[in-house]
């Protein structure tokens, strides 16, 4: 029983930072949405006073996701307090993420038009840019103009490929909030996919209470893996709180 407490408290707690959606699985979306021309990677800078230096930034985010494309690693730890009272709870949540950091050779590969795919939104500057693969992704859908049904349905797989819902809460850059709903998109497939809970029992401590004392539950989710082929095929930004939502699929690698 307090497990289950704890990963529902776990899934709860999360929609206050960075995390995985929730709610109904809907079906599998069929595969005659996949799409084996390029893909898109739309990078993404915070507005600078010196507009070739935001253009820069953005196509550099654009590399790291055609980086995370190739391969990504990526590892958190959650850890949960539970006591007594209704609201005594807390989560504590760290996550890393790793992959080639050479960015240049990444940018060497896409495809981009200064000029006509540079477009600003909510003091942000994006940059949409497109990759030759013959990987077959699913088809890349935007970003939505209207909350989509993924947020509170989302499938568990996409044409064969794992699914992850990413989130994240407003921050004082739009830039910031949109890498880390992708970011948190990439930890919930790897969550799915390679997850461990370890538990550390009931602790009892004396106070003055009406039983003389209180029982609390510690816990930990563990997640690690690598990522092959992620890919984000639609974002949604929330136009009265600019919280971030994002679509994106994956295949487990080594």
């Amino acid at each position: 029983m307090r497990l289950a407490n704890f990963i529902l408290l776990v899934c709860v707690a999360l929609c206050a930072v960075p995390c995985f959606g929730s709610g109904k699985k809907a079906k599998a979306i069929q595969t005659s949405e996949v799409s084996s021309s390029n893909l898109v990677f739309i990078g993404v800078s915070g507005k600078l006073s010196k507009y070739d230096e935001s253009i820069q930034i953005a196509l550099e985010d654009a590399a790291r996701k055609l980086s995370f494309f190739y391969s990504v690693n990526g590892y958190s730890v959650k850890r949960e307090f539970l006591g007594t009272g209704a609201f005594d709870i807390s989560i504590k949540s760290s996550y890393w993420l790793s992959s080639d950091e050479d960015l240049d050779k990444y940018i060497e590969q896409l495809e981009y038009d200064k000029d006509k795919d540079v477009f600003i939104s909510n003091n942000a500057v994006f940059i949409t840019t497109r990759f030759k693969s013959n990987v077959s992704m699913p088809a890349f859908r935007g970003i939505a103009k209207d909350r989509p049904s993924w947020i509170d349905s989302p499938p568990e797989k996409i044409a064969g490929f794992t699914v992850g819902v990413g989130f994240s809460g407003r921050y004082d850059s739009h830039r910031d909030t949109v890498v880390l709903s992708y970011e948190s998109a990439i930890m919930s497939i790897i969550e799915a996919l390679n997850s461990s809970v370890s538990g550390d029992g009931d602790s009892y401590q004396n106070n003055y209470s009406a039983f003389g004392f209180d029982m609390s539950t510690t816990g930990e989710i563990y997640s690690s893996g690598n990522l092959l082929n992620f890919y984000i095929i639609e974002t949604w930004t929330n136009p009265k709180t600019l919280e971030v939502w994002t679509l994106a699929v994956a295949a487990k690698g080594l």
